[in-house]
């Protein structure tokens, strides 16, 4: 949406040609009836010179609701005399005007508005032309559109946490025919951005849990604690429990993995994704093959962590509880999952107790379909608005992501509830295909000593089912525990 008026009209400093009205001590600023009828100026300013000064002033917080600041320009002769000739001007940005200004705002003044003033980035607005045409027998150009971006400047200021003052100054110069009014032939734009600091809710459902529960704990229905983590410590996680994957992994993921980016902390532990460039050491840019992605690609763009269970955490059957914030941004793939500790996928199964991508919470179980390396999907997925409709702190708050799981059945749910339910009667393997050995079991419902599911928590950028990458870094996905119960 477009802003078609000023918000607020101000003093500010006008350009001469031979210099800074106002930075030069020996200029007179009043007016004393001898401008030259045939002076040209900026109409906009034209209209709001008060004899030394023509420029606007736009003051707005950081938490505003945001509409894009939309002027337009022309050119105009004194009076709104008709012009007897064409004439055609540059319009630039003057940028030495501004720094003979802010070098004076210790002065006070008519130059307090300078204080720690900086010119608009030029990736914050756009100009519609770098001229303007004011044609024989015409009283006014056409006109000449600027538009500033006031989301990026919200977006930067929030990004600094630091309130800004940027600073326009737009000129007139070159004029191919007739004399530049030197009063009003720049026009200063002011936004002034004031840091509206985010408030951070507090609460219990804000915030990890930091005592945790002990190794004997129960819970109705005769679950028993079979292992459990509940992250209350400091730096990387137990090293007995769980391992670190490196580099590049699956889906064509664009994080490279290390275990820099996991560390407990406060009673969670907290995957951070990070925009940074790591060279691949494995690169080879004419690899072949079905992982050449993981060779082709020189550098990753991305870091981040993801943990495995060691063998010795391998469960099957009864209630696994996770309490996790996740990051719902585009390009942000956080999970909690499993695979089987046998075979080669699918055929060990996989258990996708969360993804989040592309704006939807996902459940899924995964066996082996009718080829090789091909699944079997029992899918569910909602889209993110069913939970932040409800609720719009959601993404802040911690949830509990849980599965019940018996002989029978699986059932995935997000805070109670119900996100998916596989009938274990349907998840045979449709034969191993050529792996050797899995096929026609049921990795979900069987008597195997040994045989179960290793949990994993990661975070992923991009990839086939992350991208576009449109998220903004860091990112932090939180994991205040896991606990596997058993009957």
């Amino acid at each position: 949406m477009k802003r078609n008026k000023i918000w607020m009209v101000a003093c500010m400093v006008a350009a001469s040609v031979n210099g800074l009205y106002g930075c030069d001590d020996d200029k007179d600023f009043s007016y004393n009836g001898n401008l030259d009828l045939n002076l040209l100026g900026l109409k906009q300013a034209r209209e709001i010179w008060d004899g030394s000064q023509c420029n606007i002033k736009s003051v707005f917080d950081s938490d505003s609701v945001i509409v894009d600041f939309s002027y337009d320009l022309s050119l105009a002769l004194y009076q709104n005399r008709k012009a007897e000739k064409d004439v055609v001007v540059g319009l630039t940005v003057d940028a030495d005007t501004l720094t003979k200004a802010t070098a004076r705002a210790d002065e006070g003044g008519i130059y307090a508005v300078y204080a720690n003033a900086e010119l608009l980035p030029a990736d914050y607005y756009i100009l519609s032309s770098d001229k303007m045409e004011l044609s024989a027998g015409k009283s006014e150009s056409d006109k000449v559109e600027l538009i500033v971006y006031q989301a990026d400047l919200t977006t930067l200021v929030n990004e600094r946490k630091a309130s800004a003052n940027f600073v326009l100054p737009l000129k007139i110069k070159d004029s191919s025919s007739y004399t530049i009014n030197d009063k009003t032939n720049t026009m200063m734009f002011f936004f002034t951005v004031t840091y509206v600091p985010e408030v951070i809710p507090s609460g219990p459902e804000y915030e990890p849990d930091t005592e945790g529960v002990p190794d004997d704990h129960t819970l109705t229905g005769g679950y028993k604690l079979l292992w459990h983590d509940e992250f209350n410590g400091i730096g990387i996680p137990n090293p007995d429990m769980w391992r670190f994957e490196e580099g590049f992994q699956r889906n064509e993921e664009d994080q490279w993995y290390q275990s820099d980016n996991a560390r407990m902390n406060k009673g969670a532990l907290v995957f951070t994704a990070k925009e940074e460039r790591v060279k691949n050491p494995n690169y080879n840019a004419g690899a072949t093959g079905g992982n050449a992605w993981k060779q082709t690609r020189e550098y990753a763009e991305y870091t981040s962590s993801c943990i495995v269970a060691k063998g010795d955490y391998a469960f099957k059957y009864g209630r696994i509880e996770v309490r996790a914030k996740i990051p719902v941004e585009q390009g942000a793939w956080p999970a909690i999952w499993s695979t089987g500790n046998w075979y080669e996928w699918p055929l060990g199964g996989e258990i996708d107790i969360l993804e989040f991508y592309k704006e939807k919470i996902h459940a899924n179980l995964c066996w082996g379909g009718s080829a090789r390396w091909s699944g079997t999907w029992n899918s569910k997925n909602y889209p993110i608005t069913q939970f932040t409709s409800a609720d719009s702190e959601w993404a802040n708050k911690y949830h509990i992501w849980r599965m019940d799981w018996d002989e029978k059945y699986i059932r995935i749910y997000l805070d109670d509830f119900l996100l998916n339910e596989t009938d274990l009667s349907t998840t045979v393997n449709k034969g191993d295909h050529g792996a050797g050995d899995g096929g026609y079991i049921n990795p979900y419902s069987n008597d195997f000593n040994g045989f179960g599911q290793l949990m994993m928590l990661n975070l992923a950028i991009g990839g086939i089912n992350g991208r576009p990458i449109q998220a903004k870094f860091p990112l932090e996905y939180c994991v205040d525990y896991v606990r596997i119960y058993q009957k």
